[in-house]
């Protein structure tokens, strides 16, 4: 038996010593009171079970301001495949089945990441889907997608108040 495989083994029966006694045999808690826990006299009905509260609507986590630009869905301002950006998801289909664009392109979000605009935009929900060239790493920059060029020509670069939820 060669080192590695001898030192595999030791790990495995460690691993399952460990999940034997953290989760493999079944316990029960005693409160100080020496009631069972949960107490057998609590009935959970269907219609309390079925209701959760709904939570308050919540502000921005951080608010920043960046320089935001525009561009359209065209090869001449993305690449060999307009519709489908740094995620993967399609938004030319996105756009037909919501009637409107929420997608920006930036560096310093995560995608999925949630934003408004509310300066230019109010109330409306953008979302990271895509990424900028990077040699935009590391500056305070969105890119918005728009639905011609026209439109993010006339859009432009202009500084503005983003929130981040």
């Amino acid at each position: 038996m060669n080192k590695y495989t001898r030192i595999y083994k030791q790990i495995t029966v460690i691993i399952a010593s460990i999940m034997i006694v953290v989760g493999g045999i079944p316990y029960v808690v005693i409160a100080e009171d020496s009631a069972v826990y949960p107490p057998e006299e609590v009935i959970y009905t269907e219609e309390e079970s079925s209701e959760f509260p709904i939570s308050e609507d919540r502000g921005p986590r951080y608010t920043v301001w960046v320089l935001a630009t525009g561009y359209s869905l065209e090869r001449a301002q993305t690449d060999s495949t307009p519709c489908i950006p740094a995620n993967g998801e399609n938004l030319c289909l996105l756009r037909e089945k919501q009637g409107f664009h929420n997608t920006i392109a930036t560096n310093f979000l995560r995608f999925g990441q949630k934003v408004r605009l509310p300066d230019y935009f109010e109330e409306k929900n953008f979302f990271v889907r895509d990424r900028m060239n990077e040699r935009y790493n590391g500056q305070m920059r969105i890119d918005i997608v728009f639905d011609t060029r026209a439109e993010a020509k006339a859009w432009g670069a202009r500084w503005i108040k983003m929130e981040v939820y």
